[in-house]
């Protein structure tokens, strides 16, 4: 199976997926920037800081409701998916919440359309494990930041991932770490394929594009409930970290930031 293909797949399934998810989790998606299920929003980690009058490029942005809490907060923002459906979904939404923002329909390992160093910011939340050529994402991301610029995203922990399942309140560990076979899944909406990564893979990654790494944040779980359910239950949550959120730079000539 060719690179091609698995994003096809993974393409074919977001957008028949696509009105169920929103369904299912608008209400842990809206009014704010989401790193992950269980995980504290963007109004309590401030990941991004202050974007008001930044340029700021989301890359899988899903239904927009990232792109909306940011362009409320001031930012000229754009948003990147390969879903149709999500797009319109995201344009309706941006449409309602009274707000201006460009959605563009792409694979987010061609920026190219977007100009160089056009952007402050560039985020993705939780979207990673379905992009297979993420060294592709990064150069491109590299090169659409403007010098100084911030790039964060959040994933799945690679502990995490080796974890036996389904869970239970006993971890045990069924995967190799070092495995990055892709995996594959089917359920109704179709064929879904996530790639493994390392923390090494991540960082390698990131340092080879340009990027300098500035932080690698774990923040500990809300314990309440939300529209994800207890996938992995709390038991868990408690003890191995569930998402990582990686802060990095593209350097500036004269080592300012913007």
């Amino acid at each position: 199976m060719t690179p091609e293909e698995r994003t096809r797949m993974n393409q074919e399934r977001w957008n028949a997926q696509s009105a169920d998810y929103q369904q299912a989790h608008q209400a842990d998606l809206e009014d704010d920037l989401l790193w992950g299920p269980s995980m504290p929003p963007e109004k309590t980690l401030d990941v991004l800081g202050d974007v008001s009058d930044k340029d700021v490029l989301e890359l899988c942005c899903g239904g927009g409701q990232s792109v909306a809490y940011l362009a409320q907060r001031g930012a000229r923002v754009v948003g990147v998916d390969y879903s149709e459906q999500q797009l319109e979904y995201a344009r309706a939404y941006i449409a309602k919440k009274g707000i201006s923002a460009q959605l563009v329909l792409g694979n987010v390992e061609d920026l190219s359309a977007l100009g160089t160093e056009r952007f402050d910011v560039a985020f993705s939340a939780y979207a990673f494990a379905y992009v297979e050529r993420i060294d592709r994402v990064f150069r491109e991301t590299w090169r659409a930041l403007r010098p100084g610029g911030l790039f964060a995203f959040s994933c799945g922990s690679p502990f995490l991932a080796k974890l036996k399942r389904p869970f239970s309140n006993e971890i045990v560990v069924e995967g190799r770490y070092f495995d990055r076979t892709p995996w594959v899944g089917k359920d109704e909406w179709g064929t879904a394929v996530e790639f493994h990564r390392t923390y090494g893979d991540w960082l390698n990654a990131l340092v080879n594009a340009g990027f300098v790494v500035t932080d690698l944040l774990e923040p500990e779980p809300l314990l309440t409930e939300n529209t994800w359910g207890d996938d992995p239950p709390f038991t868990v949550l408690e003890k191995v970290p569930a998402t990582s959120i990686w802060r990095a730079e593209k350097p500036s000539p004269n080592g300012g930031r913007l």
